[in-house]
C-alpha cells in the first residue's frame, strides 16, 4: 500500500520511515525517560530517601540539599535492581544486557533482528538499574530502543537487508536525539559509531529527518531547554596557558578512557568467573555499587545533576578531594554496574568521569598558579573533560563534539573542545569501549560483498593470471595428458598450434572418453575446439562472471579473441586469492 501511495520504495526510505522512526523514538524515549523517574522514585525515594539531584534540563534547581535518610539501605537498593534486571534478562532478554549501543552495533555488523520486543526489555531492565542507583548511561538503552524500533519497521515494511541496516542505524541515532535533545549529535552517531576509522554515511540524510522528528516530540512533552545548564561567556581565543591546560586535560582523559575500558573489561571477567547463577550476578554487582554510592554520592545513579551543580559553582557537598577521588569511585561502580550483566550504557558514566577529570585538572592548575580566563574556569574544564573522555573511550569524536555542545549549550567551547578531544583521540589507543565496532567499512560483514565487487573491478586478469602456461598440441596422446593433469594437480590444459589456442582439454572430457580405446586416442580427437577465452584487459569481476555463466573453473589467457596468442592462464582459484589478500597483485 505504502509502495502504492508513494511510488517508490527509496521514497518512503529517505522520508516517510525516518518520520515513523523519529515518532517511534520519541515517544518511546520519553516513556524511557518516565520509567526512569518512577523507577527512581520506588528505590531510591522509596528504599533509601534520596532525590538525586537533576540537571536543570530535566528540572534540577540551584537549591539541592543532600539528604539521604537510609544510606545503609543503599546497597539493598542496588541489589534488588540487580536481583530483577538478572531475572529478566535471563528468562525473557539477554540482549538486554549490558552496553545497549554495543549490542545494536553488533546487530548492524551482523544483520541481527532486533524488534519491539527488545525494546521494550531494554527500556524496563535500563529503567530500573538507573533507578535503583546502579551507574549507567541513557544512550546504551535507548540506542538499542530506537535500533530495535528501526528493524522492526524494516520488518513490518519488507525491506530489502541493506535498508534494514539502515533503518536500524537511523533508529538508533533517533532514540539518542530524543532522549539527550540532540537531533545533530543523533543524526551523526548513527553514522560515526558502527566504525573506529569510518563512516556509513548512507544513514545521514534519513538519520538527520528521523533525529529532528524524535526532538521535536520529547521537546513538545518535555521542554526543549538543553540537557544541562551553563553560563559561560563569549569565546575570545586562547592564551598560551590555555592551550596548555586543554592540552594536558587530553592527555589525562585519554588516561582515564583506556582506565575505563581496562576496568570494564576486569569487571566482565571477573564476574563470568563467579560461579554462581547468572540472576544474581547483575544483584552482586549491583550490592557493592551501592557500598561505594554510600561513600560518594555522585557513584549512584546517573550522576548528571552532580555535574550540573558543579558547573554552576554549587560544591557544598563536593570537596576538591570527593571529586578525585569520586572519579575512580564511579569507574569502579559503572564497571562493576555493566560487567556483572546490568542494563545501560557508557555515555553517562563517562560523561561524568570526565566532567569528575576536568573539574579536578581546574583544581589541580589553579593550585599551581593558572590564571581563571573565560576559556580557563572550573564549567569549561568541567565541559570539555566529558568530551574528550567519552571521544576517547568510544572512538567517535565528531558526534561527541556536537552532542555534548548540545546538551550544554557550550557552543563556545568548541575550540578547546576540539585541541583536547584530538589529543585524548591520539593517543586513546586502539581499544574501543564497543567491543562490536570495527575499523573500516571493509571489516564489516555487511559490506563485505559490496567491497568484493569493488576489489574484482579493480583488478584485471592480466594482475593476477599466471605467466608460465602448460600445453599441448593436438598430436599428444591422451595416455601423456591424463599423466600431466594428475602430476601438476591441474584441470585443464591449452591446446596450441602456432602459440595459439586452438582448444583445451581438460580432465572431464578424460572421464567422458573413458569407453574409447585410450591408447590410440589423441588430444584433436576429445579436446574442445571452441574454448572460452579472456584477455589480460578484462576485470577480475566480469570474468568470474564469465566462469559462473559458462560453468568453468579456469581458462586460457590470450592477446585478443581474434588472434588468441597464449599468454597465460588463470582460475577462480586465482581470484580467489585476490579476495583474500593471499595473492600478490603484479
Amino acid at each position: 500500500m505504502l509502495k502504492n501511495l508513494f511510488g517508490y520504495r527509496f521514497n518512503y526510505l529517505s522520508f516517510l520511515l525516518p518520520v515513523i522512526i523519529g515518532l517511534f523514538a520519541g515517544l518511546f524515549a520519553i516513556i524511557f525517560l518516565k520509567a526512569i523517574k518512577i523507577s527512581s522514585d520506588f528505590f531510591l525515594g522509596g528504599i533509601v530517601s534520596y532525590q538525586p539531584p537533576a540537571p536543570f534540563g530535566e528540572g534540577g534547581t540551584h537549591f539541592f540539599q543532600f539528604e539521604m535518610e537510609r544510606a545503609y539501605l543503599l546497597p539493598i537498593s542496588t541489589a534488588l535492581g540487580g536481583l530483577i534486571v538478572g531475572i529478566l534478562v535471563h528468562y525473557f532478554s539477554p540482549e538486554s544486557a549490558g552496553v545497549g549501543t554495543d549490542a545494536a552495533i553488533r546487530a548492524f555488523h551482523h544483520r541481527r533482528y532486533l524488534g519491539l520486543k527488545t525494546s521494550i526489555m531494554k527500556l524496563v531492565t535500563s529503567a530500573i538499574t538507573i533507578g535503583s542507583g546502579g551507574v549507567s548511561g541513557k544512550e546504551g538503552p535507548i540506542a538499542l530502543i530506537g535500533a530495535g524500533i528501526g528493524s522492526f519497521l524494516g520488518k513490518v515494511f519488507k525491506l530489502s537487508d541493506r535498508e534494514r541496516d539502515i533503518a536500524l542505524a537511523v533508529g538508533m541515532g533517533a532514540g539518542i536525539a530524543g532522549v539527550f535533545k540532540a537531533p545533530f549529535a543523533g543524526a551523526i552517531i548513527s553514522s560515526e559509531v558502527f566504525y573506529k576509522k569510518d563512516f556509513e554515511t548512507e544513514t545521514l540524510i534519513p538519520s538527520f529527518i528521523a533525529s529532528f522528528i524524535a526532538f521535536i516530540v520529547v521537546g513538545s512533552f518535555l521542554g526543549f531547554s538543553p540537557l544541562f545548564h551553563i553560563e559561560l561567556p563569549q569565546f575570545n581565543g586562547l592564551s598560551v596557558n590555555d592551550a596548555a591546560a586543554y592540552i594536558f586535560l587530553g592527555i589525562l582523559t585519554a588516561v582515564i578512557a583506556r582506565l575505563m575500558i581496562f576496568s570494564l573489561d576486569k569487571s566482565r571477567e571477573l564476574f563470568k568467573s563467579l560461579d554462581i547463577h547468572p540472576i544474581f550476578k547483575p544483584a552482586v554487582g549491583g550490592f557493592f555499587v551501592g557500598i561505594m554510592g554510600m561513600f560518594t554520592p555522585v557513584a549512584i545513579g546517573t550522576g548528571y545533576g552532580w555535574l550540573q551543580m558543579i558547573m554552576t559553582g554549587n560544591i557544598v557537598y563536593l570537596s576538591p578531594l570527593l571529586i578525585v577521588v569520586s572519579i575512580f569511585v564511579v569507574m569502579l561502580a559503572f564497571s562493576f554496574t555493566l560487567g556483572s550483566g546490568g542494563s545501560g550504557g557508557v555515555f553517562g558514566p563517562s560523561l561524568v568521569i570526565g566532567g569528575l577529570t576536568g573539574a579536578s585538572v581546574y583544581y589541580l592548575l589553579s593550585a599551581i598558579g593558572f590564571q581563571e580566563s573565560s576559556s580557563f574556569n572550573i564549567t569549561a574544564l568541567t565541559v570539555v573533560g566529558m568530551v574528550s573522555t567519552f571521544a576517547a573511550a568510544a572512538k567517535a569524536p565528531l558526534s561527541t563534539l556536537i552532542l555534548v555542545a548540545e546538551i550544554t549549550g557550550g557552543y563556545q567551547l568548541l575550540v578547546p573542545a576540539i585541541i583536547s578531544v584530538a589529543v585524548s583521540h591520539f593517543l586513546s589507543g586502539e581499544k574501543s569501549i564497543f567491543k562490536s565496532q570495527v575499523n573500516y567499512k571493509i571489516n564489516s560483514p555487511v559490506h563485505q560483498d559490496e567491497f568484493k565487487f569493488l576489489i574484482l573491478q579493480q583488478y584485471r586478469v592480466g594482475d593476477v593470471m599466471t605467466s608460465t602456461v602448460i600445453t599441448v598440441n593436438k598430436e599428444t596422446p591422451v595416455i601423456e595428458v591424463g599423466l600431466i593433469l594428475q602430476n601438476y594437480g591441474i584441470s585443464l590444459l591449452p591446446v596450441i598450434e602456432n602459440d595459439k589456442v586452438i582448444g583445451v582439454i581438460s580432465d572431464s572430457d578424460l572421464i567422458k572418453a573413458c569407453n574409447q580405446d585410450m591408447k590410440q586416442l589423441k588430444v584433436k580427437d576429445i579436446m574442445n575446439t571452441n574454448p572460452i577465452c579472456v584477455t589480460p584487459d578484462l576485470s577480475l569481476f566480469n570474468t568470474l562472471s564469465i566462469f559462473i555463466e559458462n560453468n568453468i573453473g579456469i581458462a586460457p589467457v590470450v592477446d585478443s579473441l581474434e588472434n588468441k596468442k597464449l599468454i597465460g592462464i588463470i582460475s577462480d582459484f586465482d581470484i580467489g586469492k585476490v579476495l583474500t589478500g593471499s595473492s600478490p597483485v603484479k
